[in-house]
């Protein structure tokens, strides 16, 4: 049964051609998994997704300049179909899950984690298969900060806007947001 394994957080992140999750298309894909605390890393993938029919025209401006500036579409372009299509990184993400969720519960988590798995599905993946129907987005844990009146977290440096980096960043709010309420709690573990 799935619910026997430990839990783990399953860090996810997509980069696209825009906000869209129907029309956008999937530009590279992110995955982390650690422990509940974020502490412990059980292992990353990292992958671009080369997509049938990119037409760069066809990007929304906004995600054209990020991924411009970011190297993002320079590596697409450089990239093959054999080696980074929609179906090879399909199959790389699967047996990335497969091999995780052998051993976890996968809570899928990250930043507004609903689009990300949305593109879990456009890439033919079912993430019901592997990941719990229980979701831990940051979006929330960070717009309650602000609303008690902590940083708002969403103004700012918006990062690289790859992959790693944002994982990185989730990782990094997530273990800082834990810390700030153990010591309102009190310390409780």
């Amino acid at each position: 049964m799935m619910y026997d394994k430990p839990e783990a957080l399953l860090w996810i992140d997509f980069e696209t051609t825009g906000i869209d999750r129907v029309r956008s298309l999937p530009l590279e894909v992110g995955m982390e998994c650690t422990d509940v605390l974020g502490g412990q890393s059980y292992g990353s993938l990292t992958r671009i997704i080369r997509p049938d029919g990119l037409d760069l025209l066809d990007m929304s401006p906004v995600a054209f300049s990020m991924h411009t500036d970011n190297g993002l579409l320079f590596e697409l372009l450089n990239g093959s179909h054999r080696r980074d299509g929609v179906g090879v990184v399909a199959n790389a993400v699967e047996e990335y899950l497969d091999s995780l969720s052998q051993r976890f519960t996968l809570i899928p988590a990250g930043t507004n984690v609903d689009f990300d798995i949305a593109f879990l599905r456009r890439m033919n993946l079912e993430p019901a298969a592997w990941l719990s129907y229980r979701k831990f987005d940051l979006t929330t844990m960070r717009r309650l900060v602000a609303i008690l009146g902590g940083p708002d977290q969403y103004q700012g440096d918006s990062g690289s806007h790859r992959v790693r980096d944002c994982i990185r960043r989730d990782i990094s709010d997530y273990t800082t947001m834990l810390e700030q309420i153990k010591q309102i709690g009190g310390g409780l573990s």
